[in-house]
């Protein structure tokens, strides 16, 4: 039986920023104006502290908040929190407070200190977040991250439990996205690279959540539009190339501060990142605008 909040997970969620000032520190009076922008723009829903939320850099009191703020200032958008950590306690307490707070759902890293773990411990580890949580989980995949991938194996021996509802599955390779929608159609399976995102809907994937929805929602939003209007065609493979052609651009630069160095052009405050990253120096941010501005992007 699917869990009774399994519905809203559907279509395009960005996987938003978290609003830092050029020092590093927390600016979460910025977070109305862009979530603002994501509504404006069309997409579902949003991802909070998640990969592009910097979420792992964050204290578990700052994830709380940037959560909060979120939910505030949601409107009618669908809010996932990323509640992931390498400490079973700090990932309990997140998703504990995910439920309260009132977000539609909790979307797990695994523990990705030690790598190599055994599926025993990681079995230990998802159930006893399955069992603590009181709203749908979401597992995330992403071993060029983690060193610790998600595999059929850990799947089967979670897919009974209630609580686990999807799966973001953002290691990039199309046959494994795939095998997930075919292999378990109870689960809502998201594309986590945006390359992908065309081929996720034709499938009967869930959709996607999106990185590069932080700076151009319109254009990651054309493809679903693409695939809802015209289904598997030529409008959609067109959307999804333009969108593959802008990350191919992205792509050449730090990550994260690159969707912030655009935003500060798209009439957002100027937000930096939290270290380790580093900001886009003037002249990278110099070469990208004018790119971006070459391809009609901007």
């Amino acid at each position: 039986m699917s869990h009774p909040g399994t519905d809203a997970l559907r279509g395009l969620l960005t996987a938003i920023l978290t609003p830092f000032d050029l020092q590093g520190r927390l600016a979460l009076e910025h977070m109305p104006a862009f979530l603002e922008f994501q509504r404006q723009s069309g997409v579902d829903g949003v991802v909070v502290c998640g990969t592009n939320g910097e979420g792992t850099s964050l204290s578990v009191p700052e994830r709380q908040r940037v959560l909060e703020t979120v939910l505030q200032h949601r409107g009618n958008l669908t809010v996932v929190a990323s509640t992931g950590a390498t400490s079973l306690t700090d990932t309990l307490e997140l998703t504990r407070h995910a439920a309260t707070a009132g977000a539609d759902a909790a979307l797990v890293l695994p523990p990705f200190f030690f790598k190599n773990p055994d599926i025993e411990g990681l079995i230990t580890y998802f159930r006893a977040v399955l069992d603590a949580a009181d709203l749908p989980v979401l597992l995330y995949n992403i071993p060029q991250q983690t060193a610790v991938p998600i595999r059929a194996a850990l799947i089967e021996r979670l897919g009974d439990h209630p609580n686990l509802v999807g799966i973001k599955d953002s290691e990039g390779d199309w046959e494994r996205t795939r095998a997930l929608i075919a292999g378990y159609p109870r689960l809502r399976v998201f594309a986590g690279c945006d390359l992908l995102s065309a081929r996720c809907y034709a499938a009967g994937g869930a959709g996607c959540i999106s990185g590069t929805a932080n700076a151009f929602p319109e254009v990651v939003v054309a493809v679903r539009k693409a695939f809802e209007v015209a289904g598997a065609g030529a409008e959609l493979q067109d959307a999804q190339d333009r969108l593959a052609a802008l990350v191919a651009i992205l792509e050449r630069y730090p990550p994260i501060a690159v969707n912030k160095s655009v935003l500060a052009h798209r009439g957002l405050p100027r937000l930096g990142v939290c270290p380790p990253l580093i900001n886009l120096t003037p002249a990278q941010e110099e070469r990208l605008i004018a790119e971006l501005r070459d391809a009609t992007y901007l």
